[in-house]
């Protein structure tokens, strides 16, 4: 879809008229929380370089970096 049309069809679809780089912001980070492998998310994303969506993955909640913490822990005979 040419990005111009998304302010005309946005009503139509029952959504707010938001600037859209916010929408891809949102989905990205939907795609983070879910889980989606980053080259997934690169084709999803349509970025043209890998390094553009680790940008999007590199952002951690406290909570997702508390759990990879405690599964290192874990794995290295800790307790957790």
């Amino acid at each position: 879809m040419d990005a111009r049309l998304f302010p005309d069809l946005a009503p139509y679809a029952g959504l707010r008229v938001i600037p859209l780089r916010n929408t891809r912001h949102t989905c990205s980070s939907l795609l983070v929380a879910l889980k989606v492998h980053p080259k997934v998310a690169q084709r999803i994303l349509r970025h043209s370089q890998i390094a553009m969506t680790m940008e999007v993955y590199a952002e951690a909640s406290d909570e997702e970096v508390r759990s990879a913490l405690g599964q290192l822990s874990e794995a290295m005979g800790g307790t957790g």
